[in-house]
């Protein structure tokens, strides 16, 4: 499928700028119009908050009717062009994410401090390491089925 072709768009100032559209178009006739604005807008969510959006947060921002845009988030999902993910997944995720990046920042800086800071950043890394292991044991439990950590 070729790249679609940049739309040109004036403002309220009739100043032209250019709107490009990164994934193909959404062409599904068991869509309505308003379904497609929400992809669109769940979209650019997805893109300013990567990789996660919050809805209630679009919706409040952007004064959509609430109603309407969880109906349409439910078709889109429904129809696999949305994903959920909920709260426990996320937090899996972001846990992952955070020890991650706090590992390398400690493997980037290690050997500059002194003995004090490597006993607290070592206080640090394991609470770090506490969360995301209660994440990926909660995400596991949910998945099984089961209760997660108490």
């Amino acid at each position: 499928m070729s790249a679609p072709e940049p739309v040109k768009l004036s403002s309220d100032e009739g100043e032209p700028y250019m709107l490009t559209v990164p994934h193909a178009p959404v062409t599904d006739a068991r869509l309505s119009a308003a379904d497609v604005g929400t992809y669109m807008r769940c979209r650019w969510l997805t893109d300013i908050c990567a990789p996660y959006g919050d809805l209630d947060w679009l919706i409040g921002e952007l004064r959509m009717p609430e109603a309407q845009t969880r109906e349409s988030v439910r078709r889109l999902v429904e129809l696999g062009y949305l994903n959920t993910v909920g709260p426990v997944e996320l937090e899996a995720v972001i846990a992952r994410d955070m020890a991650g990046r706090i590992r390398e920042a400690i493997e980037a800086t290690v050997d500059e401090l002194t003995p004090a800071e490597r006993k607290a950043l070592a206080r640090v890394a394991d609470l770090v390491d506490r969360r995301q292991a209660r994440a990926t044991e909660a995400l596991a439990a949910q998945q099984r089925g089961g209760p997660g950590p108490g």
